[in-house]
């Protein structure tokens, strides 16, 4: 079984039905789960599984906004380290940033990116999955929470932002007002998307705690090194990066694969994405980690990353996080 959706999500659709026993075992009917393991597991279920329950739980209700309401349900603290570590990062940005990186730890279905411009902040999610009854569920649900969880982490309600659907509006479209409280409702959007007003960006965190983040993160990329191991060729080349700390060429790296450097590249690009950009990542991820370690001066984490000065280093880490080592060790992103 492949791990596209964890069982979080798939017990807080049971919770919002209210099911009793009988109805949970109308709900993992056909899904390959049994009721015990959707009570207890801390698992995944795999697509055929998750379409199967989806559409189960849309026979067990006649409330059109079953996944909005699952969606509200689903708060940080839900999405495991995730969550966590979105809490307890130092801005709205950072949050988001974490969200979009470490989505691929709670589901497959999926992904998710930061994107910024002068004016506005955006979380874009991208399925794996042509449009119908199951995708719309878990895109009402998925930005139901990703609104939910935002209100949450500002503390305070959200203002001036949208929420882009790429769909027409559904029958039930007089619900998504209710949903989301305070902003505007895009249908027939390019993308699926929660926006916010980039000021909102800056703003600190309460729950702000360095310890607590970076314990969640290396939570979050431990179970990202689990899933690699049964990856796409990126996914791979990430593990092997990360073995090495970033210290590999693009010909020692299809060597490792037995593969020529030009199969290499031409298969990475297949995957939208090239060998430097994979390795900025695995750089840009240490870095962040030797700079939260006190006994770690600028010049140490450079020459550990592999630079032969301490200039290069910082124009790198200017790159990925467009802040100086010395202002981001010292929370001034």
């Amino acid at each position: 079984m492949t791990p596209d959706l964890a069982l979080t999500y798939c017990r807080m659709i049971a919770q919002t039905l209210g099911l009793d026993q009988a109805g949970l075992q109308t709900l993992v009917a056909g899904s390959g789960m049994e009721e015990d393991t959707l009570q207890h597991s801390d698992g995944f279920i795999d697509w055929p599984g998750a379409c199967q329950l989806i559409r189960n739980a849309l026979q067990l209700t006649e409330h059109p906004d079953i996944a909005l309401q699952t969606g509200l349900r689903a708060l940080p603290a839900m999405h495991g380290p995730m969550g966590i570590a979105a809490m307890a990062s130092p801005t709205l940005r950072d949050a988001m940033q974490l969200f979009a990186r470490f989505n691929n730890t709670r589901t497959r279905v999926f992904s998710s990116e930061m994107q910024e411009t002068d004016d506005r902040l955006k979380l874009v999610l991208s399925f794996a999955y042509p449009q119908d009854e199951v995708v719309r569920f878990l895109t009402e649900s998925a930005m139901a929470s990703a609104y939910a969880c935002h209100l949450v982490l500002r503390g305070k309600p959200i203002e001036e932002g949208e929420a882009h659907f790429n769909y027409p509006p559904p029958p039930h479209a007089d619900y998504y007002p209710h949903t989301f409280k305070g902003i505007r409702i895009v249908f027939d959007a390019p993308a699926v998307a929660l926006c916010l007003p980039s000021r909102y960006g800056d703003e600190p965190l309460p729950g702000h705690d360095r310890d607590l983040m970076w314990m969640a993160v290396q939570q979050c990329e431990a179970r990202q090194e689990s899933l690699r191991r049964q990856g796409t060729l990126s996914d791979q080349v990430l593990a092997l990066l990360h073995q090495c700390r970033g210290q590999s060429s693009l010909d020692a790296m299809a060597e490792r694969l037995h593969l020529s450097p030009r199969t290499l590249i031409r298969k990475l690009k297949l995957e939208d994405t090239r060998f430097q950009q994979l390795r900025d990542q695995t750089l840009s991820r240490r870095a962040t980690q030797l700079l939260s370690l006190p006994h770690y001066t600028v010049s140490m984490v450079a020459e550990e990353l592999g630079y032969t000065d301490v200039a290069s280093f910082r124009r790198a880490f200017q790159r990925w996080f467009g802040t100086s080592p010395g202002r981001f060790r010292s929370g001034e992103q």
